[in-house]
């Protein structure tokens, strides 16, 4: 049996340095009313934020793919739907094949392999994120990964349109509303969904090394 105590303390450990990081954001740069020219501060906090979002989700998907890998369990053994990440090349090599009867028999060979493969196979991109993780993102890599979205139901409209939504904005040269919102509140919405994503994947690692 593995000690889950190492990969916990990694999933803290990466938390506790972004809030550290958050809190710096906000006291340089969020404000109640941004007065600064084109409302630079509050884009800064927006870009920045997301940039902990995203770069911890992703942390706390590599911290739990080392996690399975470590165990030494065969993928099947954990759900089936992480055979994705096994089959994703053949399944992109299905469809450029226009599903053809015999790229159709090359998956079947491959799925034979993939019930015995384990997490050193496992191609993690199929459960992380390139720049882009609102609800429907995260929904769909949860779905491989079998973890519960209900804990960000809540959020869902607000990630969307001001997490993602401001700084997918912001990166195209947009100019989004930026009138009511609230850089130190925005922060701190930051941070408790950092604090959901911490406490789901621990909550999974410890569940999978009893």
């Amino acid at each position: 049996m593995i000690s889950a105590d190492i990969y916990l303390m990694e999933i803290d450990a990466n938390r506790f340095r972004r809030a550290r990081e958050l809190l710096e954001v906000k006291t340089q740069f969020a404000v109640a009313e941004d007065q600064s020219p084109y409302r630079v501060r509050s884009k800064a906090v927006i870009v920045l934020t997301y940039a902990h979002w995203e770069g911890f989700y992703n942390e706390c998907v590599s911290t739990y793919l080392t996690f399975l890998r470590d165990t030494g369990k065969k993928v099947r053994e954990t759900t089936w739907n992480m055979l994705v990440g096994t089959l994703s090349t053949e399944m992109d090599r299905l469809k450029d094949r226009n599903h053809s009867p015999e790229a159709a028999c090359y998956f079947v060979e491959a799925l034979r392999g993939a019930l015995t493969a384990g997490f050193d196979s496992f191609n993690a991109d199929v459960v992380k994120s390139r720049s882009n993780l609102d609800f429907k993102k995260l929904k769909s890599n949860y779905r491989i990964l079998s973890f519960s979205i209900d804990p960000f139901q809540q959020t869902r409209i607000r990630l969307d349109k001001e997490l993602v939504g401001w700084r997918h904005g912001i990166a195209h040269g947009d100019d989004p509303d930026l009138s009511t919102s609230d850089s130190r509140d925005h922060v701190k919405f930051t941070q408790e969904l950092l604090l959901i994503l911490a406490d789901q994947f621990q909550e999974e690692i410890v569940n999978r090394a009893l």
